[in-house]
């Protein structure tokens, strides 16, 4: 530890006698419309006294990025470099120059040196090594005419080398979209190139008729860009693999609009009692029991199934004479996680009022079948019934399917069994003990106490973790570990391989960061032979680390792995973890 504060203490002292320069940079200098370019500003060994600021610029959108500050070993120097990011959207085409920007200091001014950025169509050539090359998004519609109320199933495609996402944006005017399930998970080849591909899925039923659209779709997605390595020191500086080798770049993925024509649903032939429903359906029924008194109750049970909008699927209403009904319950399984097909039972009560009733009737659903364009009524039934006669009054209640809530008894006088005799002479009452001698009065006094005194050792916990950036550095690790080891165990069950090894780079990192005291970012294998050899690590860790670095590096070139070999670099990266 003494040495590991010697060294920190020396590259401090040599990065005030370093040289200051700033750089100004972009990640490329072709970019299509709508795709965003990272322009940064870096300050080494000097701290602006003001953050730097883009004038503005027709045709270019731009972005604050955020900052950030790293260090950097070389040649028995330390480099402390604060850059500034930026994001650059372009509106149109042509070529624009950033100029020179002026950075000033205490007692120095710094400027950039102009740059160029060429901007070309969405669709053109020239826009090879940008953004697509990295990622890309589209939009897949299943039917280019549909009709009111007819399920339209949508995928969005992510294809996505390195990096992270947000949930994309659909924007679908005169339609009604279902969430998004768990996006399916799969791999896709672009040239040389692997792509992780992430598929949401839903549907869009259309509300009203005329050309409408799906789309345009947009993802916010940040990139990790592995940039190229400078050249090794001469004198074979071990410190010198410390070098940032990814970058974020945010960028905008879109993909164009689908032109839908939505047909109405015909008037001609159109049942009376359609109620909207818009498909393929089957439907099977039965009623149980078929023989009853007068006031016993008859239970139908209804089942709807298909394809189309079986979610919304309603009965409609049973308002046959001669029974009361009430309001049927409902349940639904969905045999795919947009509830475009599946199957919907209604169980529904109803009451025979008098013995003349020989059947249930018929019951009836009219549907609209795209397919077919036709409308189609599906029935069951009717159904033998045999009602016999009550022995004795009946009372039927009456709260039927409209939810009215009368008793339905037509005699005002209740019978006398509905009678309650009231006790005129009251029991003797024990004497009551006062509130300040019972127990549970001082133990809900104290409860503020306790919850203030609890309140104060978190905090002074707090301030203590707060004053110690080890210490804290410590905790958000720790817990960035155990999340990371359950996504790991995760990633490896799904053979997920290129995402398990960029989680299994990061935590590494990490660990190896915390260890030395010096940022994660940009931590290679070359730390195992500088900073880890002189801190003592064991040889079997040592090697240990470097197969984790070589098969970390070899992950977007490698063909699919099996999941023992995913869990065999995970049970290392424990042991690893364990030793440092």
């Amino acid at each position: 530890m003494k040495r590991l504060f010697a060294l920190s203490l020396f590259f401090l002292l040599a990065a005030n006698a370093h040289a200051q320069k700033v750089v100004a940079s972009l990640d490329r200098s072709t970019v299509a419309v709508g795709e965003g370019v990272g322009f940064s500003i870096a300050c080494e060994n000097f701290q602006p006294t003001s953050a730097p600021r883009l004038p503005f610029i027709p045709g270019l959108r731009i972005a604050g990025a955020g900052s950030g500050r790293s260090f950097q070993l070389g040649g028995g120097q330390q480099v402390s470099t604060l850059t500034y990011n930026f994001l650059i959207t372009p509106t149109k085409t042509g070529t624009y120059t950033l100029p020179s920007l002026t950075i000033p200091s205490n007692g120095a001014v710094h400027k950039t040196q102009p740059l160029k950025l060429r901007v070309v169509a969405a669709n053109s050539e020239e826009r090879k090594g940008g953004v697509s090359d990295y990622a890309f998004v589209r939009l897949v519609v299943g039917k280019n005419t549909a009709y009111v109320g007819e399920p339209v199933p949508v995928e969005i495609q992510l294809f996505l080398q390195n990096g992270r996402y947000n949930m994309p944006e659909l924007s679908a005017e005169g339609f009604n979209m279902t969430d998004y399930p768990e996006p399916k998970s799969s791999r896709a080849q672009r040239g040389n190139a692997i792509f992780q591909v992430r598929t949401f899925q839903t549907a869009a039923t259309p509300v009203k008729s005329g050309a409408l659209q799906i789309g345009p779709v947009t993802m916010d997605v940040v990139l990790k860009i592995r940039q190229n390595q400078r050249r090794r020191s001469p004198f074979n500086d071990p410190f010198e693999g410390l070098l940032t080798r990814y970058q974020d770049v945010p960028a905008t993925l879109e993909a164009k609009a689908h032109n839908i024509t939505v047909k109405p649903l015909p008037v001609e032939g159109r049942p009376a009692n359609f109620n909207g429903a818009v498909g393929q359906f089957a439907m099977t029924a039965k009623a149980s029991p078929l023989e009853v008194t007068v006031g016993d109750p008859v239970t139908l049970n209804i089942q709807l199934s298909g394809e189309g909008t079986v979610d919304s699927l309603t009965l409609p209403k049973l308002a046959w004479p001669g029974f009361k009904s009430y309001e049927p319950s409902i349940s639904s399984e969905q045999a795919d996680p947009l509830g475009l097909s599946g199957t919907k039972v209604f169980e529904q009560v109803i009451i025979p009022e008098n013995d003349s009733i020989t059947e249930v009737p018929k019951i009836e659903l009219a549907y609209f079948n795209p397919e077919e364009e036709t409308y189609m009524t599906l029935s069951q039934g009717p159904f033998p019934l045999k009602v016999n006669p009550s022995a004795k009054p009946v009372r039927i209640p009456t709260t039927t399917a409209n939810g009215d809530n009368s008793t339905g008894i037509e005699n005002d006088t209740p019978p006398q069994s509905e009678l309650l005799w009231i006790k005129h002479e009251l029991g003797s009452l024990g004497q009551a003990t006062p509130l300040i001698g019972r127990p549970t009065f001082w133990l809900l006094q104290s409860i503020p106490f306790l919850l203030w005194i609890g309140a104060l050792v978190w905090r002074r916990k707090s301030e203590a973790i707060a004053g110690n950036p080890r210490l804290l550095r410590q905790r958000q690790v720790d817990q960035r570990t155990r999340n990371g080891l359950a996504k790991l165990e995760r990633l490896a069950d799904e053979n997920e391989v290129q995402e398990f090894y960029t989680e299994l780079a990061e935590l590494l990192r990490e660990q190896i960061g915390l260890s030395l005291d010096i940022p994660a970012e940009g931590i290679t294998a070359d730390v195992i032979d500088g900073p880890l050899g002189q801190a003592q690590i064991e040889p079997g860790t040592r090697e240990m680390l470097r197969r984790l670095f070589t098969a970390c590096d070899a992950a977007s070139y490698a063909a699919s792995q099996s999941t023992a070999e995913l869990r065999s670099c995970l049970t290392d990266l424990q042991q690893v973890i364990n030793e440092l």
